[in-house]
């Protein structure tokens, strides 16, 4: 898997962390260790969202299930009107990278940032 040991068990660190930003604005993330399988190679389920003040998801990236007829299951959410669209997991800290930066332009776009 990219990325060192270190960006993993900080990545599982923030299982079922939530964070607060703006009006009511809320990331939740949840990370932990699964068997390596042809969907998840990387050992890892995770999903990362984003979800408006009425609890309404905003934009998430997750494994949870595949998407089309690909094998692997990662992919990101986008609630605009778009369907999911895959993902490209490049390791932990590019997962987190890649996430925030999506978030970052949400709320700025909505005036949070």
């Amino acid at each position: 898997m990219p990325g060192t040991d270190h960006e993993l068990e900080f990545l599982l660190s923030l299982d079922g962390a939530e964070f607060q930003f703006g009006t009511g604005y809320v990331v939740k993330i949840e990370a932990r260790r699964i068997a390596a399988t042809q969907a998840r190679p990387h050992g890892i389920k995770y999903s990362l969202t984003l979800h408006d003040p009425t609890g309404r998801r905003l934009y998430g990236i997750d494994n949870a299930h595949g998407i089309g007829r690909g094998a692997e299951h990662d992919h990101r959410h986008v609630h605009d009107g778009r369907k999911a669209r895959r993902y490209t997991f490049r390791g932990p800290a590019a997962l987190l990278e890649d996430f925030y930066a999506e978030v970052r332009r949400i709320l700025q776009q909505r005036g949070i940032l």
